[in-house]
């Protein structure tokens, strides 16, 4: 019996990734349910192994770069950066493209989101990566977008992660002319302002529309705070999220480096990356041998999968069809196996 071997993870979120937002929570007004989908953004880029830098224009006093940055650190990586660019002086007056609320923001300089028009000076974010222990995962540029991007872009390389913070059209439509095409196959480009500013959201449509690709924008973070992200890939971000958290279920509730069985149309188990062995069903000389004819074959795989000591049995999300196609042995699994977790992603068993 063939197995792949899968990369090895030891990242559990829900213990590793709070005290890191704990950390950075000071530095940034991000809300939370926005960060913890950056911070699955840059652990799916580390899993992937998607090549390239992790950027952020309009960085105030550093958090999102910080919570990055960490996560680099945690992982071990020292061949990637992250790079912080802002003008750490405020920023510019906004334009009638920006829209009436830009304009009353900017208005309103006793507004609680006001912060002296979003200055940070540098000195103090450069000593607060040294405070953090980041100081060599890190860089800042200093200075306005349309100087310092066409200046540092060979020195940016390729990048992985491009988060736009940049609030008004010119400076967003700016990123985006600067750095897009350095931004990977498989890499994210993500827009803080998105539904904030109309500025920001004209410049985006812009720039997609003049280069005439069709990227799918999903929308991300909560009712409290939604940003906008595109994919530069076959699979859309929805996607590799739901792989990286499929990851964080098999950790939880299978042993390491324990195979199982996973009926997935074999769509997933080459993107997994838990550390976990995944056989295809049905599975022929180590190759994925599609669905079973019938319900009676489907039950005879699951038998056979007991008599060679596999104990773990996935229904990942693209083939959740099975327990209705497969009447007997939805039967067979729900009667004779332990189910350990069913969400949205997963029906997982140990089979008994």
């Amino acid at each position: 019996m063939v197995f792949m071997e899968l990369s090895t993870s030891d990242w559990f979120e829900d213990r590793d990734l709070p005290p890191i937002l704990a950390t950075i929570r000071p530095f940034t007004m991000v809300p939370h349910a926005s960060l913890v989908d950056l911070a699955r953004q840059t652990r799916v880029v580390l899993e992937q192994k998607i090549p390239g830098a992790l950027v952020e224009c309009g960085t105030w006093r550093g958090g999102s770069s910080f919570l990055m940055a960490k996560i680099l650190k945690h992982a071990g990586v020292r061949d990637r950066k992250v790079w912080l660019l802002d003008s750490f002086e405020g920023i510019q007056p906004p334009e009638d493209v920006d829209g009436p609320a830009a304009k009353a923001w900017a208005a309103n300089k006793d507004g609680p989101m006001y912060f002296d028009n979003l200055r940070a000076p540098v000195d103090q974010v450069q000593q607060t990566t040294r405070d953090l222990g980041i100081v060599d995962l890190t860089e800042l540029i200093p200075g306005w977008f349309d100087k310092t991007l066409p200046a540092n872009r060979e020195r940016i390389g390729p990048i992985a992660i491009l988060r736009i913070d940049a609030d008004w059209y010119a400076s967003v439509k700016c990123c985006l002319e600067q750095l897009y095409d350095q931004v990977v196959e498989g890499g994210f480009i993500i827009f803080d302002d998105y539904y904030t500013w109309d500025g920001c959201s004209t410049a985006v449509h812009e720039f997609l529309g003049a280069r005439g690709v069709s990227h799918r924008l999903e929308s991300i973070g909560d009712a409290n705070h939604t940003c906008a992200v595109i994919r530069k890939g076959k699979t859309t971000w929805r996607w590799m999220q739901q792989l990286h958290l499929l990851g964080q279920d098999f950790l939880r509730c299978v042993p390491s480096r324990e195979p199982l069985v996973l009926i997935d149309l074999d769509t997933v188990r080459f993107q997994l990356a838990s550390g976990h062995r995944g056989l295809p069903f049905i599975e022929r000389d180590g190759q994925y041998w599609g669905s079973p004819p019938d319900d009676d074959a489907a039950i005879v795989e699951l038998h056979q999968a007991r008599q060679r000591g596999l104990k773990y049995i996935a229904i990942a999300w693209p083939a959740f069809w099975f327990m209705e196609k497969y009447p007997k042995a939805a039967a067979e699994l729900q009667n004779r196996a332990n189910c350990l977790l069913r969400n949205e992603r997963v029906m997982l068993f140990k089979l008994s």
